[in-house]
């Protein structure tokens, strides 16, 4: 999941790492204001189609009939309520808010929180993770639109940035604070079969 979700991290810094042409005003409080900002919601309805307990995955497919696998942790314990035929509503939502940082700054954050039904009730569970991070510019390729990345955990990445014209609005030594909140909300609609 860890791996997953920094791919997600880094593919919306591709999107979003040119729009910070400034430095955002600091508060010894708060962070930066955001100079880019997206986020979406999403929501759809999916069919059980098989769950195995023991390795703790649900076999789902999607209402255009195709198949996908979610492994359900420990914390879910309601599992065992779960039946082929049953109907899960899936909410996925996330935030994305990218600012320059201070030069020096160093973050590297991610904290997750799981809420998860009571003990004997229809299955049903959110989880919210938040990641902070920074990553420092190390090189601008324009002619091929990449950027040299070094992440506050010390991985240096090359991205393709999306907007190339942005290049000119960013610098090598910039820092780029970026926070991604991403949440997800799974529940079993009571007595419903497709």
């Amino acid at each position: 999941m860890k791996t997953v979700f920094s791919g997600v991290v880094l593919g919306l810094m591709m999107i979003c790492l040119v729009a910070c042409s400034k430095k955002a005003p600091q508060s010894s409080d708060q962070p930066a204001e955001p100079l880019v900002s997206s986020s979406e919601v999403e929501s759809t309805v999916a069919k059980v189609e098989a769950v195995d307990l023991k390795a703790r995955k649900v076999t789902l497919s999607s209402l255009q009939g195709d198949l996908f696998i979610i492994h359900v942790g420990k914390e879910a314990v309601n599992l065992p309520q779960v039946k082929k035929g049953d109907m899960v509503d899936i909410s996925y939502g996330r935030e994305l808010k990218v600012w320059m940082a201070e030069s020096g700054d160093v973050v590297n954050e991610q904290s997750t929180v799981v809420v998860r039904a009571k003990p004997g009730s229809k299955p049903q569970g959110m989880g919210v993770t938040e990641t902070n991070v920074t990553a420092k510019i190390l090189a601008l390729d324009k002619t091929n639109e990449l950027a040299k990345l070094e992440l506050a955990n010390g991985k240096v990445v090359t991205v393709k940035v999306q907007n190339p014209e942005n290049l000119n609005k960013v610098k090598v030594g910039d820092t780029l604070g970026i926070s991604y909140l991403e949440v997800v909300d799974i529940a079993v609609r009571k007595g419903s079969k497709r």
